[in-house]
């Protein structure tokens, strides 16, 4: 969340017309709220979903799954090609 606000900090500092910054920015924000990494519900029977989700919009990387199990690194890295 704080890469996209600051992304969005970004879009209504920069030069141009206010009105088309305001615009441009409730775009970006309608379709950045529909990634699971803003909304998503958690349940254990979806997390293997959940987690490929994150990983191919770019939420996580490898790195973040230090603290599970190496049977579920193992099956998340092969499926996201790494």
């Amino acid at each position: 969340m704080d890469k996209l606000n600051k992304e969005y900090m970004e879009i209504l500092s920069g030069e141009g017309n206010p009105s088309d910054k305001f615009w441009e920015l409730e775009k970006r924000i309608r379709t950045d709220k529909k990634d699971c990494g803003v909304q998503c519900e958690m349940s254990r029977s979806n997390q293997f979903y959940i987690m490929m989700s994150l990983m191919n919009e770019g939420a996580i990387t490898m790195d973040d799954l230090d603290d599970f199990s190496d049977d579920l690194k193992e099956t998340i890295g092969r499926f996201a090609g790494r």
